[in-house]
């Protein structure tokens, strides 16, 4: 069973580091998205998990993916950005060097 209270926490951790590290302040990131800023210091404290569609929009705007926001290990996230950086043949590579590296 998925447990949303550690999903909220996880994923507030990573959007409040994104966020500082884009330089913008809450309220600047709720202007941007067309939320309030209320709205954004609860997803940052993981009170509540943002729509798909609202992490969509945070996740562009901090240049990230929301599947980097969502990955459930830290460890995990700069694979996330290489991958949407990646063409397809490159992204086969890299499939393969894993699959390679769990059968050794």
């Amino acid at each position: 069973m998925i447990d949303q209270d550690s999903i909220g926490v996880r994923v507030g951790a990573r959007l409040r580091e994104a966020r500082l590290e884009a330089g913008l302040t809450v309220r600047e990131v709720a202007d941007q998205i067309g939320v309030k800023h209320s709205i954004i210091v609860k997803y940052e404290n993981g009170a509540i998990v943002p729509s798909i569609a609202r992490l969509q929009a945070l996740a562009s705007l901090y240049e990230l993916t929301a599947a980097a926001l969502l990955a459930e290990h830290d460890a995990a996230v700069p694979l996330f950005a290489l991958l949407d950086q990646a063409d397809v043949e490159q992204i086969e590579h890299i499939v393969q060097v894993v699959r390679d590296s769990f059968s050794s």
